[in-house]
């Protein structure tokens, strides 16, 4: 583990300022990290300490106490709501996942403490599309269905994923993606419009997908279980497409990140209004953005959105941070030397971000508070990528 000492210095001043009387509160995070580089699933467990008396900065100590190989690597695993808190979904290739774990990695070795749902050639789906491809999960609030992203059959799937239900682990619903005007040619192995990720309102109402095939972004009304809205991304560049492939809503705002070259873009809706979703702004280098951006994740309070940036050979992955008041970035959070992250997740309680670094085997934490790193936690897996916390 590498501790940055600016940061560490700063922690333990408010701490000590609070003269002995800092009993502080523990709050603890089981992080799973799947490992793409040799098919493990890492533990990593954090405690919090919380200063009292109007003291704001946390203090946090992490540690893999866990390293088992599964089997299986995710990179994108169902993080923006909790949902049932002993199961956690995520997409494979051809079908999506739900895991029975919360405190430990081995309930992951038996294979009853795992649900697989075939998502592209299940009974009665049309013939001649692709029988493989990548499947994108959100989980809705309460947890009792995910909502997946089929990408290469152009397909929205509601599936069941309440243990005490008859229909545990089927598909309910299945919702074909409208082609849009720039919708790509497809193939033998891709779809046309290629939903690419799940996001739903903190309401549980609606949700959200980028089409990379489509050149849009998708709402459906979860209740009426209906196509409500599709809106084209604008370009950079009329001779460039969009590619918008990363997608996550807090209902006012949509934010998205793209494939758009040379170095990529993140896009802004308004979505308040689901049935006329407006873009707001299209940010790029000259804005201050990184490179390659990757995901997203907005703050517990919705004041922030981390762009999770991997980088390039010349220029190192960051954490920027968009200020959703003004739609400006306000910061740019430095990583570990040769991280190259891709995805995030927040401590249980708030105060913490979690980054991988597929490039340093470890994961990094980030303080909310400070918005800096403060420390690099090692892995034994090799190339973390996808990271969940329960």
């Amino acid at each position: 583990m590498k501790s940055y000492p600016g940061i560490a210095i700063a922690i333990a001043s408010v701490l000590l300022s609070t003269s002995g009387a800092a009993v502080a509160n523990k709050s603890v995070s089981n992080i799973f990290v799947s490992n793409k580089g040799d098919n493990s699933m890492s533990l990593v467990k954090c405690k919090t300490k919380h200063a009292h008396r109007g003291h704001k900065a946390p203090s946090i100590k992490c540690k893999e106490v866990q390293n088992e190989v599964v089997g299986f690597n995710t990179s994108w695993p169902a993080n923006q709501y909790k949902g049932n808190k002993h199961w956690w979904w995520t997409g494979l290739s051809g079908e999506i996942v739900g895991l029975h774990a919360r405190r430990s990695v081995t309930p992951l070795l038996d294979p009853s403490n795992q649900v697989r749902v075939n998502t592209y050639t299940y009974d009665g789906v049309p013939a001649g599309l692709p029988q493989r491809g990548a499947n994108f999960v959100g989980v809705t609030p309460k947890g009792k269905t995910v909502w997946n992203a089929a990408r290469e059959i152009d397909e929205i799937q509601e599936i069941d994923t309440d243990p005490r239900s008859a229909t545990f682990g089927q598909i309910l619903t299945h919702i074909k993606v409208p082609l849009s005007a720039d919708a790509s040619p497809g193939s033998d192995t891709k779809g046309r419009m290629r939903p690419c990720d799940m996001s739903i309102t903190p309401d549980g109402r609606y949700l959200w997908e980028p089409d990379l095939g489509g050149e849009t972004v998708t709402g459906v009304d979860i209740k009426t279980r209906k196509v409500i809205a599709q809106i084209t991304i604008p370009k950079v560049n009329p001779e460039n497409r969009v590619i918008p492939f990363m997608l996550t809503t807090n209902s006012h705002y949509a934010v998205i990140e793209n494939f758009e070259a040379p170095f990529g873009t993140v896009d802004v809706l308004d979505v308040s209004d689901p049935k006329n979703p407006k873009h707001l702004k299209k940010i790029t280098q000259a804005d201050g953005l990184g490179v390659n951006p990757q995901t997203g994740e907005f703050s517990k309070d919705g004041r922030y959105h981390y762009i999770i940036n991997l980088g390039s050979p010349e220029v190192p992955g960051n954490v920027d941070v968009l200020d959703m008041n003004t739609l400006q970035i306000v910061n740019k959070i430095a990583l570990p030397v040769d991280c190259k992250p891709h995805d995030g997740d927040h401590t249980n309680d708030g105060k913490f971000f979690v980054v991988n670094c597929s490039g340093g085997d470890s994961i990094a934490i980030i303080s909310n508070f400070s918005k800096a790193l403060v420390k690099e936690v090692a892995l034994s897996g090799t190339t973390p990528r996808g990271v969940i916390v329960r």
